[in-house]
């Protein structure tokens, strides 16, 4: 299947210069039923394409009109039947027009009148028509459209431009390798022919039509919509993007016929991509939904039974508590019970006086800004000395015979960092535990996505998806799983901390 359209897009794009994807599109959307809008200005192949495709589907009626703010329902929907008029009947002669047509081409489409546009919606809607009083049906199969121009909000043209679910922005040619190829391109250079084993039959299209609704939306991807559709729904200033339910439902059917058409019996998250063509009313609104589509298709968070950043958390929270079993969170000083009051010992040489003395500073003022006395060993006051903790934890010594500055720090029996004492087999045994199971379930998520990657990575080469995308997906995965690697490697690090 993927082959075979493949060869057919490659036909139809041949001597079609930055046209391959758009012709892609384009096919993607006539075997959906989806119609397509080209907008661009006058002279970019809007026509030539359109043609294109057609030649690329087995049709018996191809219908092609240029309209005009002058043209009038006859022109389109076929003239009226002067015999009928007669016999006082308002019927048309509906042979070779829109009506009858399987694959139709409207070029500068909302330049009709009203009164064409409104029928065309009705057309549209239901694929009947009415005719006098039958109500003829339209076996219209694929809709192209093209305007040098995009319809404005509050015109009243929502609900026709609504209908258009492919929304293909057609520039010009910007290589100067493709340029100079179109200069000296001949007219026949156009003209193709496609074997007819490569053209999609009338029977073939309506039983695919069929089989892509068993065509699978999985879970990731079905929350990946639903998060682009509530981003969209957020208010912003620049850009106020409304898609109704029908759209969406019609673009889902889209993203089911891409997978089909590549021989998928499910639709991919790299499928998501071809929304930048489906999403946008205004052309600036298109780099807005890109960033949308690449904040949503690249996160990590999309597979519900994945949860890399919850582990990490809890591996983390696990950290902390082996460090605080296993080390000394803080220093740890020695303390005297003097008079029934904690003391700690410090040693000052604020003088010749003073050389190597102990003393001991009530703990009750460490972290204090209050001047105090220091005691000696057997709790007197040391009144030639004024001390103050500062609000930290080194004391300032003032005084003495020459009324000298000193800073002393108590004596630290355990520092910060260092090894506990006295450890507990039973803790540590549950702190391992702990581990082990973190590990375990990162192995197993890491295992789990690498093989659906390496189960997916070749079906991200999609026929509808450009290769930037898929290569950008592609990377976003890889670095997911160097995300996994990385912790696991840390992991080992906790081993050894385990091991103290």
């Amino acid at each position: 299947m993927q082959q075979r359209i493949r060869d057919l897009i490659q036909v139809l794009s041949h001597n079609m210069f930055e046209r391959e994807q758009m012709i892609a599109l384009c096919v993607l959307a006539g075997v959906a039923g989806a119609n397509s809008f080209l907008y661009g200005p006058p002279g970019t192949a809007k026509s030539l394409i359109s043609r294109r495709i057609a030649a690329g589907f087995e049709i018996s009626e191809y219908f092609e009109y240029l309209m005009n703010r002058f043209s009038t329902p006859e022109e389109l929907f076929g003239p009226v039947s002067l015999k009928a008029l007669k016999q006082d009947q308002y019927i048309r002669k509906t042979e070779h027009y829109l009506p009858k047509a399987e694959f139709a081409f409207l070029d500068e489409i909302w330049k009709a009148s009203p009164a064409i546009l409104n029928t065309l919606l009705t057309l549209l809607n239901e694929k009947t028509f009415k005719n006098g009083d039958v109500l003829q049906q339209v076996p219209l199969k694929v809709l192209i459209s093209a305007s040098n121009e995009i319809p404005q909000p509050e015109q009243g043209l929502d609900a026709l431009y609504d209908r258009f679910v492919l929304r293909l922005h057609v520039e010009p040619i910007h290589e100067p390798a493709h340029f100079f190829q179109l200069l000296q391109a001949t007219p026949n250079t156009t003209k193709i022919k496609v074997a007819e084993d490569l053209k999609i039959r009338r029977d073939e299209l309506l039983m695919w039509r069929e089989q892509i609704y068993d065509v699978v939306l999985p879970q990731n991807v079905l929350k990946a919509i639903l998060q682009i559709r509530q981003q969209l729904q957020q208010q912003f200033a620049d850009h106020d993007i409304y898609i109704s339910d029908r759209r969406w439902q019609r673009i889902a059917y889209l993203l089911k016929a891409a997978a089909f058409l590549n021989g998928r019996h499910q639709v991919l998250i790299s499928d998501l991509f071809i929304l930048k063509h489906c999403l946008w009313n205004q052309l600036d609104d298109i780099p807005f939904i890109v960033q949308i589509l690449e904040q949503v298709v690249l996160s990590p968070n999309l597979d519900e039974d994945l949860a890399l950043d919850d582990w990490i958390n809890e591996k983390e929270q696990l950290e902390q508590d082996i460090l605080n079993y296993f080390y000394y969170t803080d220093d740890v000083y020695y303390s005297y019970l003097i008079h029934g009051r904690d003391y700690l010992h410090a040693v000052t040489n604020l003088d010749h006086h003073y050389q190597d003395q102990a003393i001991y500073l009530a703990l009750e003022n460490m972290g204090k800004n209050k001047d105090f006395f220091a005691v000696d060993a057997k709790g007197e006051e040391i009144r030639g000395i004024v001390c103050n903790f500062n609000g930290t934890r080194q004391c300032t010594l003032k005084g003495g015979y020459y009324g000298l500055e000193e800073v002393v720090t108590p004596s630290i029996k355990y520092a910060k960092g260092s090894l506990r004492q006295h450890l507990k087999p039973e803790q540590q045994q549950s702190l391992q535990q702990r581990l082990v199971h973190i590990q375990s379930q990162l192995q197993h998520e890491y295992d789990l996505l690498k093989q659906r990657f390496d189960g997916q990575k070749a079906d991200f080469d999609s026929i509808f998806v450009e290769k930037v995308h898929q290569q950008a997906l592609i990377e976003a995965i890889e670095k997911h799983l160097q995300r996994y690697q990385l912790q696991l490697q840390d992991c080992l690090r906790l081993e050894q901390l385990c091991q103290a």
